[in-house]
């Protein structure tokens, strides 16, 4: 099938996990989406907007994540949502929560940290 004939969630699903999470990176680098957890967060059907990991709509079909992050937690006046499909938020997640800093270099993008691979949540070998 040609790409421009793929739904958002087909070419999500079809990015590898290195590539999803490269533009999780890109994304907190550009600022398109903060760097700290939200202040809530919800999940329900698409409602066809943008999102902010790969850039491609949530279709209605899809399930996906609402993050709302206020401007200034203590006062949550101002708000911003954003709006990310499963996989780019698990992607946002574990770039969110990586060890390095948002603002450092991705030498060794897509590789799986010492951390993750030593999981006690991985199983039994």
């Amino acid at each position: 099938m040609p790409l421009w004939h793929r739904s958002a969630e087909e070419s999500t699903r079809l990015m590898d996990e290195s590539t999803v999470r490269q533009r999780a990176r890109e994304a907190i680098l550009a600022r398109r989406i903060p760097h700290r957890p939200p202040d809530r967060m919800w999940g329900g059907p698409g409602n066809g907007a943008e999102c902010a990991v790969c850039g491609e709509s949530l279709a209605h079909a899809e399930v996906g994540f609402d993050l709302e992050f206020a401007d200034d937690p203590t006062v949550a006046k101002v708000k911003q949502n954003y709006h990310l499909h499963v996989r780019c938020f698990a992607a946002w997640e574990l770039e969110r929560e990586s060890t390095e800093s948002p603002l450092s270099a991705s030498n060794g993008a897509g590789t799986i940290r010492d951390r993750e691979r030593d999981s006690p949540y991985r199983g039994s070998t």
